[in-house]
């Protein structure tokens, strides 16, 4: 078969639409390459989420990102230019949130990007010098190369056949979940007055965030984000929804010693795969033997919007190095 076989759609295929698949996607697209995203999710950005239900407004995801390296605060400074981030603080420390939610800062990441939703890659095969990716319909695309960054187990299970080695990096990474209750009400609840989430650091709750609060934020959102811990989230990970929210909501009321209204809405979401607790740094090696398959993730290098940015980059630098993709 030719170096460019005639059914070969894409020149780089990127599964997962969070900050790592964006910003390499970013990068491929820039150097002029034909790149198309598949993600199964309904909106783009990962854990960089943002719920909007029955007229309310909650970051159920990562609460903000920071930026040290240069590449990424290049990158924070664009999308503040934009409007897509706004500055902010957590622990007196300076921090970035999105403009006005989390969800905005990964639109501006995937602006003019071949994105497809709702789209679960099931399988990939290897053909000859390219790739197929299929869905549980069938095949859908094929493409020159492949970076992989939905979270460890599922890049793992892709990859267990097809490349092994990068299965096994991914076998070595590890989550804490995370349960997220959301209440709407119809007066502002009685939280302290704070200019960032309420942090703890024992007990059932890591953070209760108002987001009314939030810079940028529409005032009237009388919104209640809550996060449970991590160990509390794993002890009660098969909790209902139902369970789960009343029992948050009963122990943040107990935690300030005040009386919450009767929420209006209510709601839950379940991170399986929430905070990467060990990263997959065994190696720094990102690309499979063959060259054509390449990992990326937050739980490459450790648990920052950042660093799922930067491995994004990575990856696509070293996938470019071992197949001369340009």
């Amino acid at each position: 078969m030719s170096s460019n076989p005639p059914d070969v759609d894409y020149d780089l295929a990127i599964i997962g639409s969070g900050i790592a698949g964006l910003a390499a996607a970013r990068v491929a697209t820039a150097k002029g390459l034909s790149v198309k995203i598949f993600d199964k999710g309904r909106r783009i950005g990962g854990r960089a989420a943002t719920r909007r239900a029955n007229g309310f407004t909650f970051t159920h995801g990562a609460q903000f990102l920071t930026a040290r390296a240069d590449e990424f605060r290049d990158v924070c400074a664009a999308a503040v230019a934009d409007n897509a981030l706004t500055n902010w603080q957590i622990g007196g420390k300076a921090a970035f949130i999105g403009q006005p939610t989390m969800r905005d800062f990964a639109v501006f990441l995937g602006r003019d990007l071949d994105i497809s939703q709702s789209v679960e890659i099931t399988s990939i095969e290897a053909a000859d010098n390219h790739l197929k990716f299929h869905t549980a319909e069938g095949i859908v695309a094929c493409g020159k190369r492949a970076i992989l960054t939905p979270p460890a187990p599922q890049t793992a299970a892709l990859l267990r056949q097809l490349a092994p080695t990068l299965a096994t990096i991914a076998d070595g990474a590890s989550y804490a979940p995370c349960w997220t209750a959301m209440f709407g009400f119809d007066e502002a609840p009685p939280l302290p007055v704070s200019p960032e989430p309420l942090q703890f650091d024992e007990g059932p709750i890591a953070l209760a965030n108002y987001e009314a609060r939030r810079p940028g934020s529409d005032r009237a959102n009388f919104a209640l984000t809550i996060q449970a811990s991590g160990e509390w989230s794993a002890q009660h990970l098969e909790d209902t929804s139902e369970q789960t929210g009343r029992t948050l909501l009963a122990e943040l009321s107990s935690l300030l010693g005040v009386k919450m209204p009767t929420p209006i809405y209510e709601g839950c979401h379940r991170w399986r795969y929430a905070k990467v607790t060990k990263p997959a740094t065994s190696t720094t090696k990102l690309t499979s033997e063959c060259g054509r398959i390449a990992i990326a993730g937050d739980w490459v290098i450790g648990p920052r919007i950042e660093a799922a940015f930067l491995s994004g980059l990575k990856a696509f630098e070293q996938l470019s190095e071992a197949s001369e993709l340009d």
